[in-house]
């Protein structure tokens, strides 16, 4: 159990690196330049920041019983909501060049998905992982 939680904190401690670096090196390099030649830069971000709270999730205290997927359920629904809610917008010709600030919302909605989501899946797979047999 303790090499995994070495793992885990080591998930967490490079999640989080990736994400800050990304975050504040490459993304504002090129968001308001090139929107395609940011968007690989954003699913690297979008997929380290959801690993930084999955890796969080694992590492809370475990819980007596199955936990249940709301968060996860909420997560991924504000997550889908949000994409969504931003392509209106752009669709509208309230592009992100054009008015930035519109653009928040659907911003903080992706990001608190994705924390959701990913605390969710992480404490539902630190329940499935104490509650299943050892197997070896």
């Amino acid at each position: 159990m303790a090499s995994s939680n070495r793992l885990l904190v080591g998930l967490c401690v490079t999640a989080l690196t990736a994400t800050l670096i990304v975050h504040t090196l490459f993304l504002p390099q090129y968001i308001l330049g090139s929107f395609t030649r940011a968007l690989p830069f954003l699913a690297i971000g979008w997929g380290s920041y959801l690993l930084l709270f999955y890796s969080l999730g694992r590492l809370r205290p475990p819980s007596d019983g199955m936990p249940n997927m709301r968060a996860t359920d909420l997560g991924v629904a504000l997550f889908l909501s949000a994409i969504v809610v931003s392509g209106l917008f752009d669709t509208a010709g309230l592009t992100f060049e054009a008015v930035p600030l519109i653009h928040l919302l659907p911003a903080a909605g992706i990001y608190i998905g994705l924390a959701l989501a990913g605390w969710g899946f992480g404490t539902r797979t630190q329940a499935v992982n104490r509650l299943a047999p050892e197997t070896e």
